[in-house]
């Protein structure tokens, strides 16, 4: 039973239990828990539901929201989600766009919102612009595969990786800090370093690759990596990213950062 709005109970946990219920109602859908179910968030305020991230297949969009409308207590549902075709297509349209890649054959693929640009270009130029290009489309999560420069060996896949703000970071003997803050390059919109404060509020800055796993609860170090063998943050070299810039998925608009050699007009 829900509980009116007004009456004594916590609001809070009446959105709570809504969100609940929705994963439930999701979970029970095999073609969604096997295929999109780690790769979009349910939010609830007041009743109103926020969808967002990306899914595989379109018939899982309409799926998905047709099962958060049929729960009760959902007062309005704002769909965000981005499906892996129609965001193939926004980038092949914006490398079409540009003049500088206009005249290239170079093939999109995307997996949950990772864009990986196949084909060939004749210079390493070329394929900044593409990369660049490719990650001007707001609602790409990240450009992890880059078109081959001829004459070269191809660029191996870079990872897929997404620690989220205010996720316990774990080393070898249990907890060792909380990830406060994230460093995006706007090129290709992906996470190249992240800001922990131990349990101190020491603040460190570590690279990417310094975590071995990271899931939606908790990020990893890689063995033998203690916290304090890596630099303390140092502010001044990063700026937050700009009120105007979409953050990839599953970021909003708060703790993400810039590099602070990015131009701050970048698109």
């Amino acid at each position: 039973m829900f509980a009116k709005r007004g009456s004594a109970n916590p609001l809070l946990r009446l959105d709570d239990s809504i969100q609940a219920e929705i994963w439930e109602a999701v979970w029970r859908h095999e073609e969604i828990r096997s295929l999109d179910i780690d790769n979009f968030s349910v939010s609830v305020k007041e009743g109103e539901v926020q969808l967002s991230g990306h899914l595989s297949r379109e018939n899982n969009l309409q799926l998905i929201e047709k099962t958060v409308r049929s729960v009760p207590g959902v007062v309005t549902v704002h769909n965000g989600l981005v499906v892996d075709r129609d965001l193939i297509n926004q980038v092949a349209e914006a490398l079409a766009r540009d003049q500088r890649t206009r005249p290239l054959i170079l093939p999109v693929n995307c997996i949950h919102g990772w864009v990986c640009l196949g084909g060939e270009v004749p210079t390493s130029q070329l394929q900044s612009v593409a990369e660049e290009v490719a990650a001007q489309v707001p609602s790409v999560r990240g450009v992890v595969g880059l078109p081959k420069v001829a004459r070269t060996h191809p660029d191996p896949m870079r990872r897929e990786v997404q620690p989220r703000i205010d996720t316990p970071l774990y080393g070898d003997g249990g907890q060792v800090g909380i990830i406060t803050q994230v460093v995006i390059q706007p090129r290709n919109r992906l996470v190249t370093q992240l800001i922990v404060s131990d349990l101190k509020s020491d603040k460190y800055l570590l690279p990417i690759d310094a975590l071995e796993v990271v899931n939606k609860e908790s990020a990893f170090l890689q063995r033998s990596s203690p916290l304090c063998k890596f630099p303390i943050f140092d502010p001044s070299g990063y700026f937050p990213a700009p009120s105007d810039w979409q953050s990839p998925y599953p970021y909003g608009t708060t703790g993400v950062l810039w590099p602070g050699n990015t131009n701050r007009n970048a698109p």
